[in-house]
């Protein structure tokens, strides 16, 4: 590398630390085991707590709550109120984008 390329590296990376702080967020949001599996659950379209507490964790409720509430303030998902129901979606195609990519490329069967 030339100290010209060296330069020009060293200014992008002085000027991204903000988006590399949110993408390292995101990538430890989504390290999480239950918190990718709650993920990759909502790309099948949105679900409610005991939907996701269903598939994702066996039934049970209380760390799925946590997990979701996670992922919402991290910006992965959006929640809304139906009648008596919360129900939570993927926040934007981004995310989604980024979700299928991980899922396809790590995934025996990336449709799960």
């Amino acid at each position: 590398m030339t100290s010209e390329q060296l330069q020009h590296v060293k200014e992008q990376f002085r000027s991204n630390q903000v988006v590399c702080e949110e993408v390292v967020g995101l990538f430890h949001l989504l390290s999480n085991k239950p918190r990718f599996r709650i993920a990759c659950m909502l790309m099948h379209g949105e679900a409610c707590v005991q939907e996701l507490a269903e598939v994702v964790a066996d039934g049970k409720m209380t760390n799925i709550s946590q997990q979701l509430k996670m992922l919402r303030l991290g910006g992965v998902v959006t929640k809304r109120r139906d009648k008596k129901q919360i129900l939570y979606s993927i926040a934007d195609d981004k995310i989604a984008r980024l979700i299928t990519f991980l899922r396809t490329e790590f995934l025996e069967d990336p449709t799960l």
